[in-house]
């Protein structure tokens, strides 16, 4: 039951037994937690995991089989691992979860009973008579006021102590009440009012019979500590009882309460009562303090907060503070920001799947951003995309099918796809969003031009390079008219068509609306603004594409140092400089001014972003490559096939990047004249790439090329002309007969076959 010191218990256990479990101990609190997302979250951000999201079959993996992979792929120190989960209060699907190899040890607690006939049961009772009177001493006697107070009495403490039904947290309640008192007050007075207020309490609320003799008492014990609560106090503990069954930071609660207009210093005095009271405990973790309250109490307070004429505004204002928290959390959110909001998390979750009655139409989906940004930053996507759908479902129920969150809620979702390679389930949604904002909203509204623009991205990732001009050019026409070319979205979308016709290779139409984004942008925004960076920066990579280096330097240095001094150094944007400068290097073979790039980029974003992000196994790959340049292939092999399970993990099988990975080891293999590696890579990259992108794509073109490039590299012409031709003919077609990839290709056909016909000679 609740409150018989089950926690207590194994804690004492874990610090007692500590050097049993040489390969440490894991402590799972999932009462009010999903159990599944806890374990998956402790293995990325504890143990550094990059949990795949396919199988070798490229079939998605349930959230069981990335849980097994967590388990099996958890190398701890040698020896037995202790593994605790706390407070079990949901069976369905629990043991599925649990280790299963030989070297974990799990421990449980829970008030549920039978949860499986092999785990090993032990009923955790009551204290015995003897226990709960050594108790009462130790707490009634802690004020040297009160030594000998029990003995004095030493009957009626028995039977106080069997009246409470040897209940722990009963006993530390009434011990801690009489230890405040004065000395005269007598032991006796206490069990008289206990008694007095379990009547009452039945007499006004019948179906607390529900509950056990011993949490009677302990019922009973905690109304006599509520009446003695002042008002701002009493207040203050329903406040705490809306907190999730986990830790959290009274600087949360001081935020709340101001926003309430409630006397700090009486917020401060309200804290000490609870805390005298044992109704809140404190404890430390990872070197900071926190507040927990038992879980029995905070049913207790719970009643107390339905009671409240202040319910309303307690909630709201409860649920305002972590929406504030959700805004924060940006979709490229750091592992500093994952850090710095994880303990939030569970209360915000909370408050997205409890308290959206009292959150006003305009920020209803604000929390389910705010959780999605969350998972969706760490990885862990299956859980950013239950509550992608929580939200939709949400939405749909409150507001409709036709409101404009319901769109944005669209969206979220299809970029949660786009981002993984799903793009068959991203397209319709997508498509979705944009008809249903333009009935919502008309064809002249920013946010019709904003799934214009999103649809159109989705095409140009996917080759579809005619289906994603005309909306990228309706989108820049329609920011032009609704917000005027003195908008920075208009400038936004300026850079948007210009990539577009990067892609394609149209540079001589992508340079001037690159320039004229660059100007808009400086004389809109400054040259002191992230959006300038950005604009220098596409500018720049549009000169390194045609060979223009010395105009793509200045514009690269400028963007690394404007970064710096706007972002700072731990920024993933400066990271992403240094990333475009060392490739800029790499492609004019100044190799000494590379490599020290490459290298700072890559620490940065292990530090900020973490070896579980894309943007890591991206610095990886760069690395890998520019050693390949230099013929450092023992440097560069380890980092690509770390890049490429990074990836498979991250991304999983059926995603472009783990494409591209297969292609850059293949590449590097090739080099070293490791045909027999090489050749099965280019081969499933290929095949991938026509899976994902379509045999139209220029990804999908470059695979060909590659492997054509292979065969060349042995000989094998018959099997390398072809190749070539049919690439030639894509990029012909998709980038058009100037494009520098097109012009490689031809210049590899024609160079292959004057070696055919020499060698015919």
């Amino acid at each position: 039951m609740g409150g018989v010191g089950k926690t207590e218990l194994v804690v004492k256990y874990a610090r007692q037994h500590e050097h049993d479990y040489p390969g440490g101990v894991c402590w799972f609190s999932v009462r009010s937690s999903d159990i599944a997302t806890e374990i998956l979250t402790f293995a990325k951000n504890y143990l550094k995991l990059e949990i795949p999201q396919r199988d070798f079959q490229e079939q998605p993996l349930t959230l069981k089989q990335q849980i097994d992979w967590c388990w099996q792929n958890w190398q701890p120190p040698e020896g037995l691992v202790l593994v605790i989960f706390d407070d079990v209060n949901d069976l369905e699907n629990f043991n599925e979860y649990l280790p299963t190899f030989k070297r974990f040890r799990i421990l449980i607690t829970t008030r549920l009973r039978n949860i499986d006939t092999n785990i090993e049961e032990i009923s955790l009772d009551v204290l015995s008579p003897e226990e709960a009177l050594e108790l009462l001493i130790n707490l009634v006697e802690f004020n040297k006021e009160n030594i000998n107070k029990v003995n004095k009495e030493l009957e009626t403490a028995k039977e106080l102590c069997e009246w409470l039904g040897y209940l722990p947290l009963g006993i530390e309640l009434v011990g801690r009440y009489i230890a405040k008192k004065p000395p005269h007050f007598k032991i006796a007075k206490m069990l008289e009012e206990l008694k007095k207020q379990r009547l009452q309490q039945e007499g006004i609320n019948p179906k607390q019979k529900t509950l056990s003799t011993a949490q009677l008492g302990v019922k009973a014990a905690f109304e006599l500590s509520w009446l003695e609560l002042n008002e701002q106090t009493q207040k203050l503990a329903a406040l705490l009882s809306l907190f999730a069954a986990e830790i959290f930071e009274w600087s949360w609660v001081e935020s709340i309460t101001n926003s309430l207009s409630w006397d700090e210093n009486g917020v401060e005095e309200a804290l000490e009562q609870l805390y005298q009271r044992h109704l809140v405990n404190s404890l430390e973790v990872e070197d900071k303090h926190y507040y927990k309250i038992h879980t029995l109490i905070s049913e207790f307070l719970q009643e107390k907060l339905a009671a409240l004429e202040e319910i309303d505004e307690l909630k709201r204002a409860f649920a305002l503070y972590f929406i504030d928290i959700a805004r924060s959390i940006s979709w490229s959110a750091t592992l500093e920001l994952i850090n710095s909001v994880k303990n939030a998390i569970p209360h915000l979750a909370t408050v997205a799947e409890n308290l959206t009655d009292w959150i006003n139409d305009e920020n209803l989906i604000s929390p389910f951003v705010g959780l999605v940004r969350f998972y969706y930053g760490q990885g862990l996507y299956t859980q950013a995309q239950l509550w992608c759908e929580q939200c939709l479902s949400v939405v749909k129920s409150r507001l409709g099918e036709n409101h404009p969150d319901y769109a944005t809620s669209l969206n979220n979702l299809a970029l949660l796809y786009n981002f993984q390679g799903k793009y068959h389930k991203a397209e319709p949604l997508y498509i979705q969003a944009l008809e249903l904002t333009k009935r919502i909203l008309g064809e002249n509204h920013p946010d019709y031009a904003r799934s214009l623009n999103n649809l159109a991205l989705l095409y140009n990732s996917q080759g579809k390079y005619d289906k994603a001009e005309p909306l990228c050019i309706q989108a820049l026409e329609l920011n032009k008219r609704i917000l005027g070319e003195n908008h920075p979205i208009y400038a936004i979308s300026l850079n948007n068509l210009a990539g577009l016709y990067y892609s394609q290779g149209k540079y001589d139409k992508a340079e001037p609306l690159c320039v004229q984004a660059l100007e808009l942008t400086k004389r809109i925004l400054g040259e002191n603004h992230p959006g300038y960076a950005r604009s220098l920066n596409n500018l720049a990579g549009l000169y390194e594409s045609q060979g223009k280096y010395d105009k793509a330097e200045p514009l690269y240095i400028q963007a690394l140092e404007l970064r710096k001094s706007i972002l700072g150094e731990n920024h993933p944007n400066y990271a992403t400089s240094l990333s475009n400068l060392a490739l800029l290097y790499k492609s004019q073979g100044k190799y000494d001014k590379a490599e020290p790039l490459c290298i700072q980029a890559l620490e940065l974003r292990q530090r900020i972003l973490g070896e579980n992000h894309p943007g890591y196994a991206r610095s990886l790959n760069h690395l890998a490559l520019l050693y390949n340049s230099q013929g450092k292939y023992d440097k560069a092999e380890p980092l690509c096939i770390q890049a490429l399970e990074l990836r498979q993990r991250i991304l999983g099988e059926n995603h472009p990047g783990y494409a591209r990975s297969l292609n850059h080891l293949a590449l590097i293999y090739n080099s070293q004249g490791k045909y027999d590696k090489a050749e099965p890579l280019c081969i499933q990259a290929l095949e991938l790439r026509k899976h994902i992108l379509g045999e139209n794509h220029p990804d999908y073109a470059s695979s060909l090329k590659d492997l054509a490039g292979l065969y060349d590299s042995q000989e094998k012409y018959d099997k390398a002309e072809p190749l070539y031709i049919q690439v030639l003919k894509i990029f012909e077609q998709r980038l058009g007969i100037n494009h520098p990839n097109t012009n490689i290709c031809r210049k590899n056909l024609e160079n292959l076959r004057s070696a055919m016909n020499s060698t015919d000679l």
